[in-house]
């Protein structure tokens, strides 16, 4: 699931945000980036389009790349390009493509054919970044909420794991260039591609988490990968211990930087399906999505947010 998200990424206008692949089910944080799409050539949508639903398989069944020929054939068929560029841009058409491969391949292995999955995916917006960072937090511990694991570094099926394995990385290659003599640091200097060496999310096909927000988000309201990985392995060493104890006081002051309660937060981690509703949100963020839908409330059903009340209303 992991390979096929991570392809998917590079073919659909979108970021992947956070993921949790567990034994009976999965967890997929996207943001769908529909303003990317107007600047792809017709040939890059033909081309990003027939990699995602290729056309030729060879003999052990990888599927091939289509030939230029091919790809600028479709290209001059401007109802195909408007129709696939829509696609490329759209959750609905993404998650198809990521379910439907994996029910394949289930069904190849286990030899037998019909549904792999129970129905339709559910989907829940995410209107701010309380919401998104919380929701990430709540699918890297997933987990450990199921007792697979006890520490989000051994949770290997998560984004969490992988942004904590290229932390590490990069960490190690900045040691190694501090204790290189002066005339290796200069050639290391031009290692600048190696994944981990620059930036610590660098080569990873996930969102770093710069680009993890939503809307317009003051810099102060920003969670460094540093800062969400603190706030990951505290939460996940109070889960797996299964009561609070001594909360570490390195977590309130990050929290805070959002207006979330450190109770509320472990509170909602711990919790079951905490994640769900019409959309999840503060009370104004909610109230904002009832306007653009043009209805008089949207439920709220994350404890995190329940100090706003159950419903955020419009007068």
């Amino acid at each position: 699931m992991e390979e096929r998200l991570a392809f998917l990424a590079r073919c659909f206008a979108m970021d992947v945000a956070g993921y949790a692949e567990m034994a009976n089910h999965l967890h997929v944080i996207v943001r769908m980036r529909p303003e990317d799409i107007g600047a792809w050539t017709a040939e890059e949508v033909a081309q990003r389009w027939m990699s995602v639903y290729p056309r030729q398989y060879l003999p052990d069944g990888t599927p091939t790349l289509p030939a230029p020929a091919v790809v600028s054939a479709h290209a001059q068929d401007r109802v195909w390009v408007a129709e696939r560029r829509k696609r490329l841009a759209d959750l609905g058409w993404m998650m198809k493509a990521l379910k439907e491969s994996i029910a394949k391949r289930a069904n190849r292995e286990d030899r037998c054919t019909g549904a792999f999955w129970e129905g339709r995916f559910h989907s829940v917006p995410l209107l701010d970044q309380p919401a998104l960072m919380a929701c990430l937090a709540y699918v890297d511990l997933n987990p450990i909420r199921a007792k697979v694991c006890d520490r989000p570094e051994l949770a290997d099926c998560t984004a969490g794991y992988q942004r904590i394995q290229a932390r590490q990385r990069h960490h190690a290659v900045q040691r190694l260039r501090a204790q290189a003599p002066p005339e290796a640091r200069a050639v290391a200097a031009g290692a600048a591609s190696i994944p981990g060496s620059a930036q610590p999310e660098e080569g990873l096909s996930l969102a770093p988490m710069s680009r993890c927000i939503v809307g317009e988000v003051l810099a102060n309201r920003r969670w460094t990968i540093d800062e969400y990985l603190m706030v990951l392995d505290i939460t996940g060493r109070i889960l797996a211990a299964g009561k609070r104890g001594r909360i570490p006081p390195e977590l309130a002051p990050i929290l805070a930087r959002l207006d979330l309660e450190v109770d509320q937060w472990v509170a909602t981690m711990a919790g079951s399906r905490q994640m769900s509703g019409g959309a999840i949100g503060t009370a104004w963020s909610r109230s904002q999505e009832a306007v653009r839908r043009g209805v008089r409330w949207v439920k709220n059903r994350c404890p995190l947010f329940v100090a706003d009340g159950d419903v955020a209303a419009v007068a």
